[in-house]
C-alpha cells in the first residue's frame, strides 16, 4: 500500500468505511467476500464494500446483528427482526451468485430463514465449493472441519488450537476477508476503528462511534 492510500485507510477506517485498495478493485479474479459479527451500525459501510467489489460469492459467519447480542437480550428479538431482514435482503439483491449464512450464537435461525429466499442457511461444519476450492464454515473455530483449502469463522479472536497444515484459516472478526479466484490470494480489509466498540468488546482506546 503506498503512503496515499495508507492515509485514505487511515481517514476511512476513522469515519466507519472501508478503504479498498486500487489493485483490488481492478483486480479481474473472481471475489468470495467473508465478513462476520457485523454490528448494525456497519450495514450501510458493507453495503457500499459489496457494490464496489461486486463479489461471486458472499460468506457472512454469524452474528449477523452482534451490536443486539441476541443470546444475552432475547427480549430484543424485535429490534433483531428488523435489523437482519433489510440485510440479509441487501445480500441476495447484490451481483453475487451465491450468499451464504452461518448463524451464530447471537442470531436465530427462524427468523434469518423467514427472511431469506435464495440464501443459503449452513449448519457449523459444513463444507461448500467455490470453483475447485473446499472451504469450510462455522461460527466457532472449534466447529471448523477437516480436509479444506480454506477455514472461515468467526465470533472471538482465539486461534484454532491445532492448525490443519496446508488449510488457510481467515478470522472473519479480525477483517473483512476477500479470497481471489483462480490465484487463491487473500486480501484483508481492516475494519473501521470502532467495530468492537459497537460489537460491545471491551474499548481501552474509547474511541468514537462510526457513522
Amino acid at each position: 500500500m503506498t503512503a496515499a492510500e495508507n492515509i485514505k485507510n487511515i481517514f476511512f477506517r476513522a469515519v466507519g468505511r472501508f478503504y479498498i485498495p486500487s489493485d483490488l478493485l481492478h483486480c479481474g479474479d473472481k471475489k468470495i467476500l467473508h465478513i462476520s459479527d457485523t454490528p448494525t451500525v456497519l450495514y450501510p459501510a458493507i453495503k457500499s464494500l459489496v457494490a464496489s467489489l461486486n463479489p461471486e460469492v458472499i460468506i457472512h459467519t454469524g452474528d449477523l446483528a452482534d451490536d443486539i447480542k441476541l443470546e444475552h437480550n432475547p427480549h430484543h428479538m424485535p429490534a433483531y427482526d428488523r435489523a437482519v431482514g433489510p440485510f440479509i435482503k441487501m445480500m441476495e439483491q447484490s451481483p453475487a451468485g451465491r450468499v451464504y449464512i452461518v448463524p451464530g450464537n447471537h442470531d436465530n435461525r427462524e427468523v434469518i430463514n423467514r427472511h431469506i429466499s435464495r440464501a443459503g442457511l449452513l449448519e457449523e461444519g459444513q463444507i461448500i465449493t467455490v470453483e475447485n476450492l473446499k472451504i469450510g464454515l462455522a461460527h466457532s473455530v472449534k466447529k471448523l472441519p477437516a480436509g479444506t483449502q480454506f477455514n472461515l469463522y468467526g465470533h472471538n479472536f482465539k486461534p484454532p488450537r491445532e492448525f490443519e497444515e496446508g488449510v488457510v484459516y481467515l478470522n472473519g472478526i479480525k477483517s473483512v476477508n476477500i479470497i481471489l479466484i483462480p490465484s487463491d490470494e487473500v486480501v484483508k480489509i481492516p475494519y473501521p476503528w470502532a467495530t468492537n466498540h459497537h460489537r460491545k468488546m471491551s474499548d481501552k482506546h474509547k474511541l468514537p462511534g462510526t457513522i
